[in-house]
């Protein structure tokens, strides 16, 4: 059991961080959104966007179940990591994370759901998704928040970048590393059975 004082540390720190994952999950949808829309409008820009997953597909099927799974959850707590680390350089690195993965989310959703269907997309992404996700937009709002106290400093008034900066990484490493490895455990394990049912082949 954890106890109060941690609790309460732990919702005080999520709360501050509220304003930033709201402005994480409108960035994000948004992108989402344009993805979506270009790869309807420019199908061959889109495309070539996301050209370097194919490249990562590849490589993918040389290795066993458990190195995919090791990759991808190195992946993913290196670009989470970043989207903190570097949210120090005025919080931009986040935002470019967010764009960035969201405009793949979106150019994938629409090319799957012309070739594959509703059902099909909602099998590859909600299994792991309904913890990478969520993930990804705490990251980039640590990064943000982080960014902000450095925006405050540079206009001379009163910030916190050091304790701001420790209490993001704690909250990282503590909270956040040990879910995205289970997110890369039902992404490898799991994930590729449900999309197998629902495709029904």
């Amino acid at each position: 059991m954890f106890s109060l004082e941690r609790r309460e540390n732990l919702r005080a720190y999520l709360t501050g961080l509220k304003p930033y994952i709201v402005l994480s999950t409108i960035v994000f949808a948004l992108s989402i959104a344009v993805g979506y829309i270009t790869y309807g409008i420019y199908p061959e820009y889109a495309m070539q966007s996301i050209s370097g997953l194919e490249e990562l597909v590849e490589m993918l099927e040389g290795l066993s179940l458990l190195e995919i799974m090791l990759l991808i959850f190195i992946n993913n707590t290196i670009a989470m990591f970043i989207a903190i680390l570097f949210g120090i350089v005025l919080g931009i690195v986040p935002l470019l994370v967010l764009v960035l993965n969201g405009f793949i989310i979106g150019t994938i959703v629409r090319l799957l759901l012309v070739e594959n269907g509703l059902a099909f997309i909602v099998a590859g992404l909600v299994p792991h998704g309904i913890i990478e996700i969520p993930l990804l937009l705490l990251s980039t709002s640590i990064g943000m928040k982080i960014g902000y106290e450095v925006l405050l400093a540079l206009a001379g008034k009163p910030s916190d970048i050091k304790n701001e900066f420790i209490k993001g990484m704690k909250f990282f490493f503590y909270w956040m590393v040990p879910l995205i490895f289970v997110a890369a455990l039902i992404e490898t394990f799991i994930t590729p059975v449900i999309m197998y049912l629902v495709a029904g082949t």
